[in-house]
């Protein structure tokens, strides 16, 4: 697998373990989540060269971090991994640097992009839908999120996500369809 892309990540384990991957990969460090407007105008530089892969921990600060380069520099990609395939259990810790190869290639494959434009989704769809409220809200979210590759989301980080990718109703309403198929047949089972 050959990526152009620069990879923006957290720090210098995480890009310490792409190397490992990917030899020729190069990466952008934020160094946590206070990101300095340097780093800032040197992913705008790198997205509009070669472009840019965002690639955080699957936790509060990696998803703060990819939230505030995503509205900072639009039309970025973004690879999310699940935050159980980056766990060190030994250290208890989250981050890129303790996924499997594998996760990390996979991640690569399936990047999602910021589009600008609208969707025609409010809030109160989202509840309407039974992504907030029922008994199997939280596995509904759970099925769509990974379907969309958008990583682990409660349903306000859902709903964001939604509108940060253009996500239409239409769209959420054939992922519920397949899940309900999907529930039906293990029911079946």
């Amino acid at each position: 697998m050959q990526i152009k892309e620069i990879i923006v990540v957290e720090g210098k384990s995480d890009t310490r373990r792409l190397k490992e991957i990917f030899s020729d990969i190069n990466t952008i460090e934020t160094n946590g989540s206070a990101i300095d407007e340097r780093i800032i105008a040197e992913i705008k530089s790198a997205k509009d060269k070669r472009g840019v892969i965002i690639l955080t921990d699957p936790d509060y600060q990696g998803e703060k971090i990819r939230n505030i380069i995503n509205q900072m520099v639009p039309g970025c990609k973004n690879a999310y991994i699940k935050q159980e395939l980056a766990i060190d259990h030994k250290k208890h810790k989250v981050g890129v640097e303790h996924c499997d190869k594998e996760v990390i290639i996979k991640a690569l494959a399936n990047l999602t992009e910021y589009e600008t434009g609208e969707t025609d989704l409010s809030f109160q769809d989202l509840y309407d839908l039974k992504l907030n409220g029922s008994p199997n809200s939280k596995a509904l979210r759970e099925f769509i999120s990974d379907k969309l590759n958008l990583g682990y989301n409660n349903v306000k980080q859902l709903y964001r996500k939604l509108k940060l990718f253009n996500i239409s109703k239409a769209t959420l309403l054939d992922l519920i369809k397949e899940y309900e198929v999907r529930m039906r047949v293990n029911d079946v089972e």
